[in-house]
């Protein structure tokens, strides 16, 4: 049972999580400068999966088929939506960036729709419909919308199809197991696409190699634990507050280290995308007409 005491250490762990989520957008962008989107994606997973090791090791349970089958496919789903994010953090701001993909949460009940048949309930509607006029004002220019800005979108989108494998696939694996294989599954994939394409090199910049192991180690395999650890401490609303502020700390350290500025209706639109966050929070059944695998 939790305690108040334990909720609310919980809930202040994954804020100081979100905020380097958040401060990471800026770090990634500023490490693609040195790196390949893949190099980079195969060290951040790769670090946390070395450092998830020991605790694997100390828990002495087995990978099951079920940990392995649907951290699989939980894991190719965050390598899409990590594909995605870096290759578009190389055409568009870090601000811009931490925005968009906050719209996993109301491309999620897009996705429950076509796959579950879970229709969307009003308040998802509505947030979906701020946040796509949100879109608009923080991305338009004319009537075109930026390279990295799609890229970006496509992102927020395998980050929704995550969550809907991930709500499933909890349900019948063991969640640390299922976290390694996910990490692990990640930063392999990344590093086949690294190799294949010839784009694998080594880092040398200090800055690059604190963020490599900044984000690893603290963003990656720490804020897996914490987060989880605060979803059975707290109540989904109190969390999905908490995540919102991923975007808000992204367009705080990009404005701050970044040097990104938003016009007016940048900023509208970014609110605009923060409120369709809070009022189009999913709710994933636990058992639907079809199943993940």
């Amino acid at each position: 049972m939790t305690t108040e005491a334990g909720r609310r250490r919980w809930e202040g762990a994954l804020i100081l999580i979100t905020a380097l989520w958040g401060w990471s957008f800026v770090a990634i962008q500023a490490a693609l400068a040195e790196l390949s989107d893949s190099a980079f994606n195969a060290y951040r997973f790769l670090v946390a999966a070395l450092v998830m090791l020991p605790v694997l090791a100390a828990r002495r349970v087995a990978l099951s088929r079920a940990d392995v089958v649907q951290g699989g496919l939980a894991g190719l789903a965050l390598y899409l939506a990590f594909f995605f994010q870096t290759k578009g953090l190389k055409f568009t701001t870090a601000s811009n960036a931490a925005f968009i993909t906050g719209l996993a949460v109301v491309f999620t009940p897009l996705i429950l729709l076509v796959w579950l048949r879970v229709r969307p309930g009003r308040s998802q509607l509505l947030g979906a419909l701020l946040a796509t006029l949100g879109l608009a004002l923080l991305t338009l220019k004319g009537l075109s919308v930026g390279t990295g800005d799609l890229l970006v979108l496509l992102c927020a989108a395998s980050f929704a199809l995550h969550i809907v494998v991930l709500a499933r696939a909890s349900k019948r694996a063991d969640s640390v197991n299922l976290a390694f294989v996910q990490v692990l599954v990640v930063g392999l994939l990344s590093l086949l696409q690294s190799l294949a394409g010839q784009e694998f090199t080594l880092p040398s910049g200090a800055a690059t190699i604190r963020a490599v192991l900044l984000i690893g180690i603290l963003g990656t395999a720490l804020g897996f634990y914490v987060q989880t650890r605060a979803q059975v401490a707290s109540s989904p609303n109190r969390i999905a507050l908490i995540i919102v502020l991923e975007p808000v700390f992204g367009g705080l350290f990009g404005y701050l280290l970044a040097g990104d500025r938003l016009s007016v209706p940048n900023w509208i639109g970014a609110a605009l995308i923060v409120m369709g966050m809070l009022v189009a929070e999913p709710r994933i059944p636990a058992r639907g007409p079809r199943a993940v695998a």
